[in-house]
């Protein structure tokens, strides 16, 4: 068993996956939205260069408030026409992720960027949705608790903290914890690159501390303060941001770490 996280539609990534290492764990985040690197994505596609420039430096900035209203300037012009853009190009990068992914057996959560429901109508027989499950895995269990922390943007994967804390209250008694986003520990929320204090879950640390799973597994925080850290017992890890790094982590490096 691998684990992966954020692909934002990085085939060449896909591509290297080694083939035989069981199930491929992907925590969400498949599709490319923005990547704030170079602007490269579904938003530069559909509204253009000059106005996702300006997104990334609101973003760089801190300056939310300018960018939320940008945002809905961009989506006040056509709505339905950008809107049937959008979608058509989601469908797009989940066929191209899917179809890199044909060898593998997968089991996936959505991130904040994904679409749980246009994920299910694409994915073929080898793609298992494990969100809000616990499932058994050479004698280790595993609890996925999918769905990103809430924003001012309202990306179509957001839950709210109360959402995502009854999800969790199902998984208790596992051994490890799969999450799209990191618990609330400012070392994991914090991206050294854009200088920004990223989201993470109150209710995750809070379930963490209370039940003490061996391992709490996330991605979402592209390039992190840490990469590991420690709630009590809880060795708590970032996957990688697979786009950038091609990164995995494998269950048995893990479990002899």
């Amino acid at each position: 068993m691998i684990f992966i996280s954020d692909i934002h539609h990085g085939l060449s990534g896909l591509k290297e996956l080694p083939i035989n290492k069981g199930p491929v764990v992907i925590l969400g985040d498949l599709i490319n939205w923005i990547d704030y690197r170079d602007g490269s994505g579904i938003a530069r596609d559909v509204f253009g260069d000059q106005n996702i420039d300006k997104l990334i430096m609101y973003r760089k900035n801190h300056d939310f408030s300018s960018r939320k209203d940008l945002w809905k300037e961009l989506f006040s012009n056509d709505p339905e026409k950008k809107q049937l853009q959008i979608e058509e190009a989601v469908e797009l990068q989940y066929e191209e992720v899917f179809c890199e992914l044909i060898n593998h057996e997968v089991w996936i959560i959505p991130g904040n960027v994904d679409s749980a429901s246009i994920m299910q109508n694409l994915a073929g027989d080898n793609i298992k949705f494990v969100d809000a499950k616990i499932i058994d895995y050479e004698g280790y269990k595993f609890g996925f608790a999918g769905g990103g922390v809430p924003t001012p943007i309202n990306a179509r994967g957001e839950l709210s903290e109360e959402e995502f804390n009854k999800k969790l209250n199902s998984l208790k008694g596992v051994d490890i914890i799969c999450t799209h986003a990191p618990p609330l520990v400012e070392e994991l929320v914090t991206d050294v690159i854009t200088n920004k204090i990223e989201q993470g879950w109150a209710s995750l640390a809070d379930f963490i501390a209370n039940n003490s799973p061996t391992i709490s597994l996330f991605g979402d925080v592209h390039q992190p303060k840490a990469t590991r850290w420690r709630i009590g017992k809880t060795e708590c890890i970032n996957v990688g941001y697979n786009r950038a790094t091609k990164n995995y982590i494998d269950l048995k490096d893990l479990i002899y770490d």
